[in-house]
């Protein structure tokens, strides 16, 4: 049994029965019902419609034709009912509309949701896949999972059987609820479990990856090598387009969960004419960008990015990102929200230096910036814009700079500096997320809680191992702040002091 997200997916389960109706007619066009029964005589229909009853198992079918997740094309469902079959039951896509479920690790093809009344006896489901669309996974990998919408949990349904011949997984079922299939291999493995039985080889570059299924890819496929790609990550030195179009195939579509990876310019590089997409998207496998992008002075030119959705740039979505010394010009950056020119969405970061942006952004409502959309604590040294939002100059690297200079200080907690090096501060109620901000020199170096974390009672007062005073000689600036508006605001008067480095 695993269990992830219980009151989220119970949360889900119980909406899509209040939205939709557990048996709504426009539920089930898309079945195609069939009987097992031998075709029955005149006699017998005019005998059936008279007492409604169906003495055989009734067998009907879902269409999927879900293009972003092909492997699982149809779903059959059968069981036993005295009435008309499809008048009791229903089988739903759930892909894209459950989070929990269309995240599930290995996931293959759609999640379904089955739903039926107590008059159907024995209810039998079955996932029929198309084993060319497996993409390398072992078709005795294949096991089916459910999930309880009670305790949300993920049960191995252990009497599932696989029929490799007619290409289905299929299992009688007590409950009702969301089922799928995942990769034994892959499920497993991401719970530390012994995998061996199910361990493989696949090429992912023979394959269409998840991010070549769902999302618009530009030029990127058209430029991109993927053995190139395959035999140079993760540390990728770039001098054109095709090795950088190759990079952000390797990132978006192979790479996952993160694992750190190194981009150096080692030429200048034109993009003009180009549609380009980002590096690093969020989705349910984690491809997003973790690493350093190292421009050597180098610039990207005409780079020109146009997404119908969030997190775009030239890094799309990314935790723990270094950049520096790279310029881009003649950037043209289209989002929906958290949309910058180097950077759409970043997070866990704590210096960019010598980045330089021109160009123009259109960012949607908010989370826009001129080189970063959205981000959380990233300090810009040496970085300079020239950048226009929507027509208009934007002087603001990112909107958290906007929202900052937006909101008036006020500082209402007062900090004192104590002889010992321990740093107090008074205690006043009604700020949301109160927490120490501290900087090394200019650039952040720890955002910590000024709640204690077991009593959730209120820290008054800073140690001094966390204001990085060993070790660390500069200038250290400390202050309180709180998340007001969309942004952390200082909220209390600044402590600032030279560190010794011993």
């Amino acid at each position: 049994m695993r269990r992830l997200g219980a009151l989220l997916t119970a949360l889900a389960f119980t909406a899509s029965l209040t939205a939709c109706g557990p048996f709504q007619s426009d539920m089930m066009e898309d079945y195609e019902p069939e009987t097992t029964a031998e075709p029955a005589s005149e006699e017998e229909t005019e005998a059936e419609q008279t007492t409604g009853r169906y003495d055989s198992r009734q067998v009907c079918y879902k269409t999927l034709g879900n293009s972003e997740k092909p492997e699982v094309y149809k779903i059959r469902f059968s069981g036993l009912c005295d009435d008309n079959l499809k008048k009791h039951a229903t089988v739903r896509d759930l892909y894209g509309v459950d989070y929990i479920s269309s995240g599930t690790v290995g996931l293959v093809g759609s999640p379904i949701e089955v739903t039926f009344e107590d008059c159907v006896k024995e209810p039998e489901i079955a996932f029929m896949y198309a084993e060319k669309e497996l993409r390398g996974v072992p078709e005795d990998n294949l096991i089916m999972l459910h999930i309880n919408a009670d305790n949300g949990s993920f049960d191995t349904v252990k009497k599932a059987e696989l029929d490799t011949e007619n290409d289905l997984v299929s299992a009688y079922i007590k409950e009702q609820g969301t089922y799928l299939l995942v990769d034994a291999y892959q499920w497993y493995e991401a719970w530390g479990e012994d995998t061996s039985k199910y361990a493989y080889d696949a090429d992912p570059t023979a394959y269409k990856t998840d991010w070549e299924r769902e999302c618009d890819t530009g030029d990127i496929m058209k430029l991109a090598d993927k053995q190139w790609a395959k035999e140079n990550a993760p540390d990728f030195r770039v001098s054109t387009a095709e090795e950088l179009a190759s990079v952000v195939y390797y990132v978006n579509g192979i790479n996952k969960d993160g694992a750190p990876v190194t981009i150096t310019l080692e030429d200048n590089i034109d993009l003009t004419g180009y549609n380009w997409k980002p590096i690093g998207w969020y989705n349910a496998s984690d491809h997003y960008f973790s690493g350093e992008v190292d421009g050597k002075g180098h610039t990207i030119n005409g780079m020109r990015i146009k997404c119908g959705y969030e997190d775009c740039g030239f890094i799309g979505y990314g935790l723990n990102v270094v950049m520096h010394d790279i310029s881009f010009t003649n950037a043209d950056v289209l989002g929906t929200a958290c949309t910058g020119i180097a950077g759409g969405e970043i997070y866990f970061t704590t210096t960019w230096t010598n980045v330089r942006a021109q160009g123009c952004v259109k960012g949607g409502s908010d989370d826009y910036g001129a080189i970063i959309g959205r981000e959380a604590a990233i300090t810009f040294k040496n970085c300079a814009a020239d950048v226009t939002v929507e027509g208009e100059p934007f002087e603001y690297l990112s909107y958290r700079q906007k929202r900052i200079d937006e909101v008036e200080v006020v500082e209402t907690f007062h900090l004192t500096r104590n002889a010992d090096g321990t740093i107090t501060r008074d205690d006043h109620s009604g700020f949301q997320n109160l927490c120490w901000h501290i900087e090394l020199d200019g650039a952040q170096v720890l955002e910590r809680s000024a709640t204690a974390p077991r009593t959730g009672e209120p820290e008054l007062t800073l140690e001094t191992q966390y204001q990085w005073i060993r070790g660390s000689e500069g200038k250290h600036t400390i202050y309180l702040v709180a998340y007001i508006n969309g942004a952390y605001i200082r909220v209390s008067n600044i402590i600032e002091y030279e560190g010794t480095g011993n």
